[in-house]
């Protein structure tokens, strides 16, 4: 994506709008009292960027589309995109045992290949939980996790279903680091962040005054209550999620993945295709990437949602459209704005209910 189109982003985001699908969108989201940024790209060009909301509490600064804000789940397109490049140079193959790489593994899970592990079909858990919350606020790379998933073993034959696995994704971090030498987080800014131009994207929440702070309104009982800050959104990223990036950025790695600037045009396509069929019939999965039809088109991306952040990126399969909602609030508060956003796009008569006139497909 080019300056002039960041920097349209953030013109349209600091005047009135005059484009329907953004007066729609400021509509709603007064109506949500939705925090975060809706940013959509068509054609290349920017057809809508609505901002709201403050980056902490009353009186902080205003919420921008470079504002960074916790990605959580949609960082896993980030470690897929590492693999790719790594089978890309031949070092490894999708096909290849996680054993083969990472030592110190049970046999059946040594068995669990990388393409099985990219798929959540590998039939390994999550090492998210609160008792492993003290060594998640101390890793700085995906091989500090490896104590917290050595000893889990696959709970159904691994390839035989599809259940979602943070571990698994955790452990091809650490392939990453063995293979590389680097960490995982200096990997992602040399080869994916770098050559993308997502200056602002880190596995670091720091520096804080450019981070939206992540506000929950749910109580450790389990209720609702009033918005406090969330105790997890500002663990570092890793090579399950939790990424800090700005709507911008986002835009600018679609762009650069879709160019094939990112890994071979064969293998941005298995990225991207369909491997295995979710629980919802319109879904699918592929390595790291989900998939999803709706209003007969089919959109390409990954979400991320945990207490204080919910994220949507897609970008739809014939290259027209790359959208993203980013909020520090509670899921499902960008899901809901991405619905919307995508009933606009395949119904553009639906604009003149918020005053426009219709815009184009």
């Amino acid at each position: 994506m080019t300056r002039s189109i960041v920097a349209a982003m953030i013109t349209a985001a600091c005047t009135a709008h005059a484009d329907p699908i953004s007066r729609c969108l400021e509509e709603r989201a007064a109506q949500e009292d939705f925090s975060g940024v809706v940013m959509a790209v068509h054609r290349g060009a920017v057809a809508a960027s609505v901002t709201r909301g403050v980056v902490g509490g009353p009186g902080s600064a205003a919420i921008t589309p470079t504002t960074r804000f916790n990605i959580a789940s949609a960082g896993k397109m980030f470690t897929a995109v590492a693999i790719a490049q790594l089978v890309d140079a031949t070092k490894i193959a999708f096909e290849d045992p996680i054993g083969k790489y990472v030592a110190g593994l049970a046999p059946e899970t040594a068995a669990v290949t990388i393409r099985q592990l990219l798929t959540h079909s590998s039939g390994l858990g999550d090492f998210f939980s609160p008792q492993n919350i003290p060594v998640l606020h101390s890793a700085r790379t995906a091989s500090d996790l490896l104590p917290l998933i050595i000893s889990q073993r696959p709970d159904f034959p691994p390839g035989s279903q599809f259940r979602y696995s943070n571990s698994g994704f955790a452990l091809l971090g650490v392939l990453i680091e063995r293979m590389t030498g680097l960490t995982y987080g200096e990997y992602l800014r040399r080869h994916v962040f770098v050559t993308a131009g997502m200056m602002s994207t880190h596995l670091d929440p720091e520096p804080l005054d450019t981070l939206a702070q992540g506000l929950t309104a749910k109580t450790p009982a389990g209720g609702a209550g009033p918005l406090h800050p969330a105790p997890g959104a500002t663990l570092h990223g890793n090579p399950a999620g939790g990424a800090f990036s700005s709507a911008s950025d986002l835009q600018k790695f679609a762009t650069a993945l879709v160019a094939n600037r990112l890994a071979s045009a064969r293998n941005t396509a298995a990225l991207t295709t369909s491997k295995v069929q979710t629980s919802a019939p319109e879904r699918s999965y592929g390595f790291g990437f989900g998939l999803k039809t709706r209003h007969d088109r089919t959109w390409i991306g990954h979400n991320g949602g945990t207490l204080g952040a919910n994220a949507e990126f897609e970008f739809s399969s014939d290259g027209e459209w790359s959208l993203v909602v980013l909020s520090n609030r509670d899921p499902p508060s960008a899901t809901r704005m991405m619905e919307y956003l995508e009933d606009l796009i395949a119904d553009p008569a639906k604009t003149r209910e918020c005053g426009g006139k219709a815009a184009g497909r």
